[in-house]
């Protein structure tokens, strides 16, 4: 120890004069003795701090605490700067007992203190009174127990009512009713100062005296209330009643909120008479009250009177009776039209015609209160007059109402009437509501003649009224024209009759078109055409006031003159045109009638008017030529029009061309010749190789060479009806026995053309590139300009192409349309077109399908849609999406942009808290015209607090301490090799 210090080293050179020097520190460390654990209190108390000071002397570098073996760890551990001092926070009993150790150490010795365990003061915990009854009778033996956990123990106190009354935990007493009230355990302990208290209500019970039955009224009445109240003295828990020995039940029952009063809502005389207990109980003890029976008042029910007849006649013998059900029994009184006539329960008397009117029985209970009365109503009748029928007109109208009323003095009772000795039925008849009156609606000639009898009746008697027959006026009904002939020829005799059936007999008019020509039944005249016109006949009846007319309309006809037949369109074209034919008359013209080359038209394509005037030929052809004839008539002449004949125009029909033959020899003379059937004759134009010859329905070729093979083309044409038809025909022309010369095999190039649709755009014509928008249309056309009709193959990246249902072939295979049009149909396309001797292929079409934006996807994956970044660090956001041509790429955050056109990359720098939100990733296909997006939330959260298990804490000291030796060595090494001043710590054992 004495060797610590500072070492100088001095280096001289005598020749140079020079000095240096090297100084060094020298620390001696000695072994350390064991520590002390000394505490800030005496007592450890649960829920209050304590400290431990480690006490030590000597050269101490650190301080260590170990509790049960391990490094403290925790919230509520606590360490002064230098770790001398170890502070718990909020004692646990269980928690903080230890053993607890200190530590002292240097770089080269350590040493322990012994441990030291906390006794941790505590409690009392919760009191708690031993679990029994809360009610006793009395002379019971009654023991009280309290417990708590503490320590130290603590120490009893019982209280009575907030006397005390013992010390222990235990108490016992005998039970009396002095002794009953709140009895309260005081658990105490003076180390913590703390108190804890549970209370116990203890009930003594004494024997119950006889209860009684007492009721609210003297007398108890029917549909009244009536309450009983079971009187008793004593500690009463509760009321029970019994009705007839069972509990009551009902909802006209109700018991008080103590059941002590029981109340009958509605008493009943059956239900209710009892006999009624009252029971009263505590835990210990009962008792039952007498039996107590009530006498229901009630009544009088309904008045009743015997069932007797109402109708008597005059001297019939009469007896009312009338009865009641009631308690007491009821006095009755009996009233003749409010009058008294009797105060027994019987009446009689004798009938007369001043003794009938209204009988009342009264039936009343003085105890009650109520009344009942019964009602009879006693009709006398007396003998009857005849009646007679009085009528409501002089004389009855057809279709108008009748009535007749039946009239009578006396006590009728009822009126009944009879049709033919029958009871009148139908809807027609009707009857008043006292049947007085009869009415017969809309009266009928044959129906209501009669005759009719009215009959009155009261219950003893009935008589009859004579015989009434009716006479019904009617018409005039519609009137007759004979005979019914409506058409003449000029200079006819004519005779007309009128008839029509009346009551009275009717009156008749002629009118010509309105105008009277005869005041009878009867009008004849001879025919001219002026006569034709309305005839009418006109019937009256001056007693119905009625009218009837029939009209009668003739025709007068003369001869008819020729028709003319009239066509807009005189020569039309076949397929093109429609022909329509008029028949054009004067005269009394009733039907028109057309001959086809004399006959009647049955072709379904002629269709006529309604009126058959103007014959129509729709989708005309050749067929429908001929001779047209319209015929006129009426009934009694005809004429027909004079032949009209219809040419069609039409063709040129298919062409031929002659002869069949279409190989020849160089040197040949060939003669073409082409027809076709055409109205007018056709003219012909001869083509070859885009060239056109003169118009001629032949054409000759003399001598004829190589370059004269190839197709021919006769069009023939019909300036009138302006179609054209064309036949080709294909020449070959060969040289005998010799092979084409390089010359002849020219290939002549060929450009493909191919015109692309899109969605509601115009059309446009792109060469060599192009693209279309899927679902939309693709036509791609092959030019063959130069060439006559030659043969077209189409190929698709480099293979012969097979159709499918959404591509199809027009225009001689030279145009391939394509629709919709998907993304599989992307790709390279050409033609080719062979003509009899060789074979040329367009340049390849790269066509491009447009999609997408679809199937968009944001990396990295997220967990239910969110991704974390660490505060402070960096993040990359990718996306991407199916699109073709390649989507652009829009970032948002929160719906505000932040990167436009940035690339389906978008990274987020050194992430702080305002980075956090939504981020929208927008595709977008500028060519397609659409959009997609997608949304993730990225979340910023900060770095995880790693702790150090107590394992972790011994490896790092173990690991500190090697590195400590390794120093040492290292120092060790530098001290023997080393010539510098650097200050070396050598331990003691060196010097030993």
């Amino acid at each position: 120890m004495t060797l610590s210090g500072t070492y100088t080293c001095n280096a001289a050179n005598s020749l140079t004069g020079l000095t240096h020097s090297a100084t060094k520190n020298v620390i001696i460390y000695a072994p350390l003795s064991k520590p002390t654990i000394v505490t800030s209190n005496i007592t450890a108390v649960e829920t209050k701090d304590f400290s431990f000071t480690c006490q030590a002397t000597g050269q101490i570098h650190t301080y260590r605490w170990f509790i049960n073996g391990l490094a403290p760890s925790g919230s509520r551990i606590q360490l002064s700067p230098d770790k001398r001092t170890l502070t718990i926070r909020n004692l646990i009993r269980t928690e903080n007992k230890g053993p607890y150790e200190c530590e002292i150490q240097n770089p080269f010795y350590s040493n322990r203190s012994d441990p030291f365990t906390l006794d941790v003061a505590y409690g009392p915990d919760t009191a708690t009174i031993v679990r029994t009854v809360d009610e006793y009778p009395i002379g019971a033996n009654i023991t009280l127990s309290c417990s708590s956990k503490s320590n130290p123990p603590v120490q009893f106190t019982w209280l009575h009512n907030g006397q005390p009354v013992s010390n222990s935990a235990t108490f016992s007493f005998t039970a009396s009713l002095s002794l009953a009230g709140t009895y309260t355990c005081s658990a105490a302990n003076s180390f913590t100062g703390l108190m804890r208290t549970a209370t116990k209500n203890v009930i003594i019970y004494a024997p119950l005296s006889t209860p009684i039955i007492v009721t609210s009224n003297n007398t108890a009445v029917e549909t009244k209330d009536f309450s009983f109240t079971c009187q008793a003295t004593g500690q009463i828990h509760t009321y029970r009643w019994f009705i007839n020995g069972l509990a009551p039940a009902g909802s006209r029952i109700q018991l008080s909120p103590d059941k002590s009063t029981l109340t009958i809502r509605r008493l009943t005389r059956r239900e209710n008479k009892g006999p009624y207990v009252c029971e009263i109980k505590n835990p210990f003890y009962s008792n039952r009250s007498d039996p107590f029976t009530l006498d229901v008042t009630y009544g009088p029910d309904t008045a009743t009177i015997v069932r007797t007849v109402d109708e008597y006649p005059i001297g019939a013998n009469i007896t009312l009776s009338c009865s009641a059900t009631s308690n007491p029994p009821v006095q009755f009184t009996w009233l003749q039209n409010g009058q008294p006539v009797s105060n027994s329960a019987t009446f009689s008397f004798i009938a007369s015609l001043s003794l009938a009117g209204t009988y009342t029985c009264s039936a009343a209970n003085s105890f009650t209160g109520l009344t009942r009365t019964a009602t009879k109503n006693v009709i006398i009748y007396a003998p009857l007059s005849k009646p007679t029928i009085s009528t409501s007109n002089i004389a009855p109208v057809e279709n108008k109402d009748f009535s007749m009323t039946c009239q009578a003095t006396g006590q009728n009772h009822t009126y009944r009437w009879f049709i033919n000795n029958r009871a009148p039925s139908g809807s027609r008849l009707q009857l008043s509501p006292d049947k007085r009156t009869f009415t017969i609606r809309s009266v009928t000639r044959r129906e209501n003649k009669g005759p009719y009898v009215c009959e009155i009746k009261n219950p003893f008697y009935s008589n009859r009224s004579d015989p009434l027959t009716l006479n019904v006026t009617y018409g005039p009904d519609t009137p007759v024209i004979v005979p019914t002939i409506d058409a003449y020829p000029i200079g006819a005799n004519i005779t007309l009759l009128c008839s029509a059936v009346s009551n009275p007999p009717a009156q008749f008019n002629w009118l010509y078109n309105g105008q009277q020509v005869s005041n009878s039944a009867t009008f004849s005249t001879i025919t001219f055409l002026s006569q034709s016109g309305t005839y009418t006949c006109h019937a009256s009846n001056s007693f119905t006031g009625l009218q009837a007319t029939k009209d009668m309309n003739i025709t007068i006809y003369g001869p008819l003159s020729r028709p003319i037949i009239n066509s807009p369109n005189r020569i039309p074209v076949e397929n093109i045109d429609t022909v329509s034919l008029t028949c054009n008359a004067t005269g009394q013209v009733r039907t028109y009638q057309w001959f086809i080359n004399n006959r009647a038209p049955t072709d379904n394509r002629i269709q006529l008017t309604r009126d058959k005037r103007t014959l129509t030929v729709g989708s005309l052809t050749r067929e429908h030529e001929g001779s047209y004839v319209c015929e006129i008539k009426n009934p009694f002449y005809s004429n027909r029009s004079d032949p009209f004949t219809l040419n069609v125009y039409y063709g040129p029909d298919n062409a031929i061309i002659l002869p069949k033959v279409d190989r020849y020899l160089v040197g040949t003379n060939i003669t073409l010749s082409c027809s076709a059937k055409s109205k007018p004759p056709a003219k012909f134009i001869w083509f070859h190789k885009g060239k056109k010859w003169r118009p001629s329905a032949k054409l000759s070729l003399t001598n004829v060479s190589l370059k004269h093979a190839g197709t021919y083309i006769c069009q023939a044409f019909n300036s009138h009806t302006g179609l054209n038809s064309t036949k080709d025909k294909t020449l070959t022309i060969y040289v005998e026995e010799k092979n084409f010369t390089d010359s002849e095999e020219k290939n002549v190039k060929i450009n493909a053309e191919f015109t692309m649709y899109e969605n509601l755009l115009s059309p446009s014509k792109i060469n060599n590139t192009g693209f279309v928008i899927e679902n939309g249309t693709a036509i791609l056309t092959c030019n063959t300009e130069g060439y006559d009709l030659p043969d077209i193959w189409w190929y698709y990246k480099n293979k012969r192409m097979v159709l499918n249902d959404r591509m199809t072939l027009s225009n001689f295979d030279q145009t391939l349309t394509i629709t919709p049009a998907k993304r599989e149909d992307s790709g390279a396309y050409r033609c080719e077109i062979w003509d009899p001797f060789l074979v040329y292929r367009s340049p390849l079409f790269n066509l491009v399908v447009c999609y997408g934006p679809e199937k968009i996807k944001i990396f990295p994956n997220s967990v239910n849609g969110q991704i974390e970044v660490t505060l402070k660090e960096n993040l990359t956001l990718g996306c991407q999406a199916t699109s073709e041509p390649p989507a652009q790429y829009t970032w948002q955050i929160n719906g505000s942009s932040i990167a436009v056109n940035s690339g389906n990359n978008y990274t987020i720098y050194r992430a702080s808290w305002d980075h956090a939100g939504t981020y929208t990733c927008i595709a977008i296909n500028d060519v397609v015209n659409a959009t997609i997006s997608k949304n993730i939330r990225v979340r910023v959260i900060e770095k995880e607090a790693h702790t150090l298990s107590g394992g972790a804490i011994i490896g790092l000291v173990i690991g500190f301490l090697a590195v400590v030796v390794l120093i040492g060595a290292l120092v060790y090494f530098l001290f023997i090799r080393t010539s510098s001043g650097e200050d070396l710590v050598v331990p003691q054992y060196f010097y030993q």
